[in-house]
């Protein structure tokens, strides 16, 4: 994954301003997210098994390590439905960030395919677009304008690649 500070940059130069950034990386990576953020893994209810009403944050542990248990967040797609699904009905600003930090953590976990066995950056944003990317009604434009930026920012690609 990429670190805070990359994510930062990127996020700048996507025009997503530094705070929005800034809260979106922390909740995430799970590190002291904001209040209301930690209130959504805590008091936010799925429905699980026909019965059982659990927070994410049960759920997550159950399934992640103790040590770090959102950690994998980007990586379960229950959770980044939850996620979307929340920030479209309370902070529709952080979806973009929240779809640029996934697409960049994808790209920079691919880095060495990109770098050493010739798989484009192109296929890759393509591939994480097509069959990674979660998507809920309401978000497509969102997605649509990470990808074109990410397709179209040469400066970003580099920058995520180094």
């Amino acid at each position: 994954m990429a670190g805070f500070t990359e994510h930062d940059k990127i996020a700048e130069m996507a025009g997503i301003p530094n705070r929005i950034s800034n809260e979106i990386n922390r909740f995430i990576d799970d590190i002291d997210p904001p209040k209301e953020f930690e209130e959504h893994n805590t008091e936010r209810k799925i429905f699980v098994c026909g019965h059982l009403n659990v927070s994410i944050r049960t759920l997550i542990e159950s399934a992640g390590s103790v040590k770090d248990p959102l950690g994998e967040r980007g990586k379960k797609k229950w959770v980044k439905e939850e996620d979307l699904k929340w920030l479209l009905a309370t902070r529709k600003e952080y979806i973009k960030c929240y779809y640029l930090h996934l697409a960049v953590d994808n790209i920079y976990d691919n880095k060495d395919r990109i770098k050493n066995r010739g798989e484009t950056i192109d296929n890759c944003i393509n591939n994480w677009g097509k069959s990674h990317a979660v998507i809920v009604p309401g978000t497509e434009p969102y997605l649509r304008d990470v990808l074109e930026f990410l397709r179209n920012n040469i400066e970003t690609r580099r920058y995520i690649l180094s």
